[in-house]
């Protein structure tokens, strides 16, 4: 952690301006897309947020995950006045996926039992989520719930076997319906945040 306090930013602060003014704006709602496909996402990617191979310094971060609570109030009030009922979460990953993973998720119709699936349970045991996020505008009102956030491994990628990381932390196989086999390994943790009133949201 030392070394992430004081590495330098890209592009000094002439990038960090930049982090700030996109940590303040709401990324649009795609209604057509919505309507279409049943859902929508603003991932962070591989963009101003992304630093390469690596979890982004701490303060990056932060604005990061403001932009998606931003995005998140801002979608929150649209979907609440069309007549589905909806998902929306803000899953905010720890680690080296930080930026290409960390995403506000909206969706509709058969999308929204889909995304209410896609980690399971909460497991108890679990980090809570961390005191740099917790602090952000907004984020107290949600409920905040920790999932292991897993890494899917192709058999067709290791013909020569498995790799031998894997096994030294939590797993399991997974056999597609076309009979592909995966290794599933849990590289990190995800936090999800919905809104405190879930239960009007998603059932």
């Amino acid at each position: 952690m030392r070394y992430l306090t004081r590495q330098k930013l890209r592009g000094g602060t002439r990038h960090l301006k930049r982090l700030m003014q996109q940590s303040l704006t709401a990324a649009p709602l795609s209604e057509g897309m919505l309507q279409r496909y049943g859902y929508d996402y603003e991932k962070l990617g591989l963009g101003l947020w992304h630093w390469h191979h690596r979890q982004p310094p701490q303060r990056v971060r932060q604005l990061a995950a403001g932009h998606l609570l931003v995005t998140f109030f801002d979608w929150q009030q649209q979907l609440r006045a069309q007549p589905e009922p909806f998902y929306l979460a803000i899953w905010l990953v720890e680690g080296a996926d930080f930026a290409h993973n960390s995403q506000a998720v909206a969706g509709i119709g058969e999308r929204r039992a889909r995304y209410g699936g896609t980690f399971g349970g909460p497991d108890p045991a679990g980090p809570p989520l961390p005191p740099e996020y917790c602090q952000l505008p907004g984020a107290d009102t949600l409920t905040w719930t920790t999932h292991p956030w897993e890494t899917w491994l192709d058999a067709l990628d290791y013909p020569t076997g498995w790799p031998a990381w894997a096994f030294t932390r939590p797993h399991y196989f997974h056999t597609a319906e076309d009979g592909n086999r995966y290794l599933l390994v849990q590289t990190s943790w995800v936090w999800v945040g919905q809104p405190a009133d879930i239960t009007s949201s998603t059932l």
